[in-house]
């Protein structure tokens, strides 16, 4: 019987070696749809939240103000995104999904969604709803981790 340790040199190796096949496909699935890593996260953060300040990407994404409103400058132009003053406060814009940036948020989604399927399929049905319920534990944990640095001024 392998050691935790083992154990835990066995995952690590296999994340890492299923993360650098799966990393390149998602990128270039990305790049056909002509949107970066970095403006699929304000997308993604759109989508969940509807709508947000330039400051609340920011903050979010741990960058400059400034480095948002250059992303939102291109996304803008794609039709991707919209810019609106904020109802309490006009000085303040927010940023929210056009019809157009939900649809292509949708479509690279549907697009990793296939580069997961295509992995997964080698899964067991069993398999699957274990690895669903330890990715998820495991997310969590992250989560709960990085709260907890937040709070102690370390994130």
């Amino acid at each position: 019987m392998k050691s935790a340790d083992q154990l835990m040199s066995d995952i690590q190796l296999s994340l890492q070696a299923l993360f650098q096949k799966i990393q390149p496909e998602m990128l270039e699935s990305m790049e056909k749809q002509g949107v970066t890593p970095a403006q699929l996260f304000v997308l993604a953060s759109l989508k969940k939240h509807g709508s947000l300040k330039i400051s609340e990407i920011a903050e979010r994404m741990e960058v400059k103000p400034s480095a948002v409103t250059l992303m939102a400058d291109r996304l803008e132009q794609k039709n991707l995104i919209a810019r609106t003053h904020n109802t309490k406060d006009r000085r303040v814009i927010d940023l929210s999904l056009t019809d157009e940036g939900d649809r292509k948020f949708e479509e690279i989604l549907a697009g990793r969604k296939a580069i997961m399927a295509r992995y997964l399929s080698f899964l067991t049905e069993e398999e699957m709803l274990q690895a669903a319920h330890i990715t998820a534990k495991l997310a969590q944990a992250a989560e709960t981790d990085e709260k907890q640095n937040m709070k102690r001024g370390n994130g």
